[in-house]
C-alpha cells in the first residue's frame, strides 16, 4: 500500500509539472511532417520523448531560416531536425543526436557522385532556403551563381522535373519521398552520399538545464530500446 501511495504521489507531481514545449519543425518527409499524429522519424521520436516525461508538444512551422533564429534567440524552444555544423554549433543547446542524414545531387539526366563534378558539371544546384545544403556548399566554394534556394519541399522537387534546376542537393531520404509522391513514374538520379550529418533535436541556448537533460536522457533511452530503429524502418521500408 505504501508503493503504491508513493508511485500515486509521483504521478500526481509529474502531472502538475506538465508543460507543453514549443518545437519548430518542418514538412520534410520522412524526418519530419507537421502531422503529431504521423510526425516522421525524427518529429516520432521527439514527441515520444516529451510525452515519457508528461510533457506535450505544439508543432510550430515557420519558413526555416526564421525557425533558427527564434529558436536560438529565445527561452526553452526546441527545434527539429537541425543539422550539426560549425556554423551552428554556437546558436544552440544541442539536446540529443537522432540519427545520420546522407547527402546527394539528385538528377533527372546526369549522375553527379562527387562536388568535385558538380562543380564542373552543373549550372544551377537546388538547395532548401535556410538548409544545411546551402552551408555545405557556400562551405566547399560553390560559386554564388550555381546555388539556388527553394521553397523546402514538393516545390523543389518540382523545379528539378520542370528543369529550372540541373540539380537538387537535399538529403536523399526527403528526395527520394517527394519524387516519388509526385512523379513516381519518371526516373530519377542519385548519385553517391558526399556528406552525412548527424540531425539533432536542439534548443535555444537559454534553456533549462534539467529540462534538457531529461530530454536526453529519455531519447538516449528510445535508441537503447530500438524505438528509434523501428521508427526509421517504418517510415523507410516501402
Amino acid at each position: 500500500m505504501l508503493l503504491l501511495f508513493l508511485l500515486l504521489t509521483i504521478l500526481q507531481i509529474n502531472k502538475l509539472h506538465a508543460n507543453t514545449y514549443t518545437v519548430y519543425s518542418i514538412n520534410a518527409p520522412p524526418l519530419t511532417m507537421l502531422n503529431p499524429r504521423q510526425a516522421g522519424i525524427v518529429g516520432d521520436v521527439v514527441i515520444e520523448a516529451f510525452s515519457r516525461l508528461g510533457h506535450k508538444v505544439s508543432l510550430q512551422e515557420v519558413p526555416w531560416k526564421r525557425a533558427q533564429r527564434i529558436t536560438s534567440e529565445g527561452e526553452n524552444l526546441f527545434i527539429m531536425p537541425l543539422a550539426l555544423l560549425p556554423s551552428r554549433e554556437n546558436h544552440f543547446t544541442w539536446v540529443a543526436y537522432i540519427m545520420d542524414l546522407e547527402r546527394s545531387f539528385a538528377t533527372t539526366h546526369l549522375r553527379i557522385d562527387s562536388y568535385q563534378q558538380a562543380k564542373e558539371q552543373l549550372n544551377k544546384i537546388g538547395v532548401g532556403q535556410g538548409s544545411a545544403q546551402t552551408q555545405i556548399l557556400q562551405d566547399k566554394l560553390f560559386d554564388n551563381n550555381q546555388i539556388v534556394e527553394l521553397k523546402i519541399g514538393s516545390a523543389s522537387a518540382r523545379m528539378l522535373q520542370l528543369g529550372r534546376v540541373d540539380a537538387w542537393f537535399n538529403g536523399t531520404p526527403e528526395t527520394i519521398w517527394y519524387w516519388n509522391q509526385q512523379f513516381p513514374k519518371q526516373a530519377l538520379i542519385i548519385g553517391d552520399s558526399v556528406a552525412t550529418n548527424l540531425l539533432f533535436l536542439a534548443a535555444s541556448k537559454n534553456s533549462d538545464p534539467e529540462l534538457v537533460q531529461q530530454i536526453s536522457i529519455q531519447i538516449q533511452q528510445l535508441h537503447d530500446e530500438g524505438f528509434v530503429e523501428k521508427t526509421k524502418q517504418h517510415y523507410l521500408t516501402p
